[in-house]
C-alpha cells in the first residue's frame, strides 16, 4: 500500500514524481496537468483584466460586448481559475469557460456569426474545458479528498 511518503516531490524530485504519476495514475495525472495549466491561464488572464479595468473595457465595448459582461467575464475567469487549480466545482467552472470560449468564438456583438483567424487558441481551450468537463477534476483534487473525507465518514 502507498502512503504518502512514496509521493513526496521533494524526496522523488519533479521528474521522479513526474514519472511515478506516469506509470500510475494516468487520466487523474492528465487531469491534475490540465487543470493546473489552464487555471493558471484562466487566473492570470482574469487578474489582468481586474487589474486593468479601464483597458480591458475599451477594447470589450470596441468589440461591441457591455462593460457589465466584460467585468462578469473577468472575475469568472479569476474566480474559476482559481477553482481549477484546486479542483473544485471543476465542471460548473468548466462550462462557464466553454460558454465564454463559445461567445468569444462565434458570439462578438460586432460581427455574430463570424469566425475570425485567430481564434484557434479559443478553439482549443474549448475543446480542452469540454475535455475536462467529461473527464471531471481527477484523483488529485480537493473536490475527491472531500468525497473521500464524506464515504469514510459513513461507512463508520
Amino acid at each position: 500500500m502507498e502512503t504518502r511518503k512514496d509521493w513526496d516531490i521533494a524526496r522523488l524530485g519533479w521528474w521522479g514524481f513526474l514519472k511515478k504519476l506516469y506509470r500510475h495514475h494516468k487520466p487523474d495525472g492528465a487531469a491534475l496537468i490540465i487543470r493546473l495549466v489552464l487555471g493558471v491561464l484562466m487566473l492570470a488572464a482574469g487578474w489582468w483584466k481586474i487589474t486593468h479595468v479601464d483597458l480591458t473595457i475599451s477594447y470589450g465595448v470596441m468589440l461591441g460586448f457591455s462593460a457589465g459582461a466584460i467585468v462578469f467575464a473577468s472575475w469568472v475567469e479569476f474566480i474559476g481559475g482559481i477553482l481549477l487549480i484546486f479542483g473544485l466545482l471543476t465542471k460548473p467552472v468548466c462550462v462557464a469557460f466553454a460558454l465564454e470560449m463559445a461567445v468569444i468564438i462565434w458570439g462578438t456583438p460586432s460581427s455574430p456569426g463570424v469566425i475570425y483567424w485567430g481564434h484557434d487558441y479559443n478553439f482549443v481551450l474549448l475543446a480542452v474545458f469540454l475535455a475536462l468537463y467529461v473527464g471531471g477534476p481527477g484523483k488529485y483534487s480537493m473536490a475527491h479528498l472531500w468525497n473521500l473525507g464524506k464515504t469514510a465518514r459513513k461507512s463508520t
